[in-house]
């Protein structure tokens, strides 16, 4: 019995689909809520969708707002994860400008890193994550495990929207991104808000 290449074509013209809106607009999330209703994927699709393939589909790649209930890492939404250090290009001010290296709530980033500090610092939409909570960043990709942990939320970003962290790798001396900046790409994580 041969199996039918349509069934696959419309699966993955969903995951596309899903992908686009998920990872539109500057790589910023933007929804569209319809899609989150399995019924208006089938529709998209077409009858004979395997609704089960399609729920699968959305738990992975479509993000939903923080829910400080979940208990389940599965319940959790994920989140994008970007990196930034201090170079113009990740937080527009140079060297000796005011306020450079200081964040949104007014913690110091100068002389700091990742690596060497021990700096755990992320900057967050504050209508998903508050400012100034301690949170769990627990890694789905392989590629991003050993950044996996605590981290306290002290900044805000142009391009932070939604469910997206940046995750701050440090103080390079240099106007242009790290190698390590560039090299982070993209992870997706879990975020847990702890209780303070």
């Amino acid at each position: 019995m041969r199996k039918n290449p349509l069934k696959h074509t419309k699966l993955f013209a969903a995951f596309v689909s899903v992908f686009i809106l998920v990872s539109s607009t500057n790589g910023n999330h933007v929804v569209n809520k319809n899609i989150n209703n399995t019924n208006h994927i089938n529709n998209y699709l077409g009858s004979g969708a395997n609704v089960n393939i399609l729920k699968e589909l959305r738990k992975q790649y479509i993000v939903t707002p923080t829910k400080k209930e979940a208990t389940n890492e599965e319940d959790k939404p994920i989140f994008k994860v970007t990196s930034y250090d201090l170079s113009i290009q990740s937080c527009t001010k140079s060297r000796g400008e005011s306020g450079f290296g200081i964040t949104k709530n007014g913690t110091n980033l100068k002389n700091k890193s990742w690596e060497n500090t021990g700096a755990r610092f992320i900057s967050v939409d504050p209508r998903v994550i508050p400012l100034n909570k301690e949170v769990r960043l627990t890694f789905i990709d392989p590629k991003h495990k050993k950044y996996s942990g605590n981290y306290t939320t002290v900044d805000t970003g142009s391009g932070i929207i939604g469910n997206r962290v940046d995750l701050f790798l440090g103080d390079f001396h240099s106007s242009k991104p790290s190698k390590k900046s560039i090299d982070f790409g993209v992870g997706y994580a879990t975020v847990t808000i702890l209780e303070n």
